[in-house]
Order: structure tokens, then sequence, then C-alpha cells
């Protein structure tokens, strides 16, 4: 091979190289990114009665104070500058039900937590739940997705509570219904897929971090929620105002 045949080879190599090193760094950033802001999820219920009947839960769903806790996270999105989605959502357990809200938002997890928090203390809650993808994170979160016509609330809720699946969440989207379960112990996956073959849904999965924050005492929740309020500002002073103050105030001036 002429020198300048190798010069040319190793001009080539050194290029590719430069290449896939720029790549690397790229996907890092990517990586590190895609971990800061996470598609998250979390629940958080504005019912404050006891024992509740699945039939009274799913009434509560279209109440005032569901819509009020809807828009509560929605207006929370200009604070942390990221677009919150708020849905309806049905909480179920093996004794007991409540209508709850879904919220969705891209954030790292102290934000979602800080987000809970003041949600979670507003409607006067003992406890918010949330779960923050992570690979390899010691928590699975499922969804299931129904694509049958099965609309009736309960009848879903009864064929996962057969299957063994002791806590749920269900939301009506659109033509769809997704359940969702997180599961702590990671011993549910037969019992899920079992459950989605019998209503005809699709599942999937992601590992990550999930949390049951709060205290069975409404007070003692309420001084949790603050305290995690009260750090996250200190570490974070120049959060803007909500959604609907800004609104307020662009409209007196």
């Amino acid at each position: 091979m002429g020198h300048s045949k190798l010069l040319s080879c190793e001009m080539i190599a050194t290029k590719k190289h430069k290449q896939s090193l720029l790549l690397l760094i790229l996907l890092t950033w990517v990586s590190a990114a895609s971990a800061q802001q996470a598609n998250n999820y979390a629940f958080v219920s504005p019912n404050t009665r006891e024992n509740l009947k699945i039939e009274q839960a799913i009434d509560g769903m279209n109440s005032a104070e569901e819509t009020q806790l809807r828009m509560k996270a929605i207006n929370l999105g200009c604070v942390v500058r990221s677009r919150i989605r708020a849905y309806k959502a049905l909480g179920v357990w093996s004794d007991g039900a409540e209508h709850s809200v879904l919220v969705r938002v891209q954030s790292d997890e102290p934000t979602l937590r800080y987000l809970m928090s003041r949600m979670g203390r507003d409607a006067q809650q003992k406890y918010i739940v949330y779960f923050y993808p992570q690979r390899n994170g010691p928590d699975v979160f499922y969804t299931l997705l129904l694509r049958k016509r099965v609309r009736d609330l309960v009848a879903i809720s009864n064929a996962l509570e057969q299957a063994g699946i002791p806590f749920r969440t269900l939301v009506p989207l659109g033509k769809t219904i997704a359940v969702y379960v997180i599961d702590l112990d990671r011993d549910l996956r037969d019992k899920i897929v079992a459950a989605a073959r019998k209503l005809g849904a699709s599942v999937s999965s992601q590992t990550g971090n999930a949390d049951l924050f709060g205290d069975d005492q409404r007070e003692q929740a309420k001084v949790k929620f603050e305290q995690e309020i009260k750090n996250y500002e200190a570490k974070n002073p120049n959060l803007s105002p909500t959604c609907d103050a800004q609104k307020v105030k662009r409209k007196a001036n």
C-alpha cells in the first residue's frame, strides 16, 4: 500500500473514531436527559370519606372535587415548567375503592414528589403514590390496555380481583380503558398475564422507583407533605406561580 493510501486510511479511521466518540458522548447526554425527564405516573384522590362502595367511587369520578383536583394538577405545570396531564381514575383494592386522579408529567423524581406533596396536602389526603421509571429499578409498573369494548368498570375490577391483583387503578381513555398496577414485591407477573388474557388486554411493563408517601393520620400526612414542599422550594427558590395565577396577573396588567 502506498504512503498516500496509508495516510488516507489513517485519516478515515481517525475520523470514524472521532465520530464514534462524538456519538457516544451524545448518547450519554441523551441518556442523562432522559433519566432527568422521565414520563412519570402518580395517583392522588380528592376523596376524604371512608368505606366507599365501588359504585359510589365511580359516581365520584364526575364530581366537582374530582374536576377541581384535576385542574389543580394541570395548573401546577407552570410551577415546574412541564406540561401535566390529569385524568379521571378509579382506584380499587380488595375491600374498597375511591375516585382518583392519574397525573402524568415529565420531571425528575424530586420534582414529582414535590408536585404530589402539594396535591396530597391540598386534597387533605393520607397518601399519594407515584412511579418513577428507572432502568433496573426495584419496582415494576404494569399497564394493561383493554382493546375489547368492555366498559363496565365493576366487571373489569372484579376480574382483576379474581386474578389475585389486590390493588389496581382503572382509567377510561377514550375508547380504551387502561389499568395500572404497581408491583412492589415483583410477584404479580403471572397474575397480570392471566388477567390480561381473560380481559383481552395488551400488557406492557417497566421498572423504576415507586413510593407510597404519607401517613395513616391526615394531620401527620400533612406535616410530611409540607416538609417535602419546604425542602424542595428551599432548593428551588425561583419557582413560577401556577398557570391560573399567571393568567390573573396578565389580565390585571
